[in-house]
């Protein structure tokens, strides 16, 4: 699954960042950080053990993005 976040503001309008996420096949959460304009380029991964974890991260890594301006694209389906 995936976080889209793109920023529509000044100098930064059209750049995003992508988290994907999801387990593996040995039961760890990975996320993957994806940074570009238009194509990406995958800046960050981690591996968690655990759910909290991973919701711990996003909270912290989705709330730095908000602060420069960046809104969730990603579409509910």
């Amino acid at each position: 699954m995936q976080i889209r976040l793109e920023n529509r503001t000044g100098k930064r309008s059209g750049r995003f960042v992508v988290y994907e996420y999801g387990t593996d096949l040995f039961g760890y959460v990975y996320v993957d950080k994806i940074l570009g304009r238009e194509k990406g380029k995958t800046v960050s991964k981690w591996l968690m053990q655990d759910v909290g974890s991973l919701v711990r991260l996003l909270d912290h890594e989705i709330y730095k993005r908000e602060t420069e301006n960046y809104e969730n694209v990603t579409l509910a389906v």
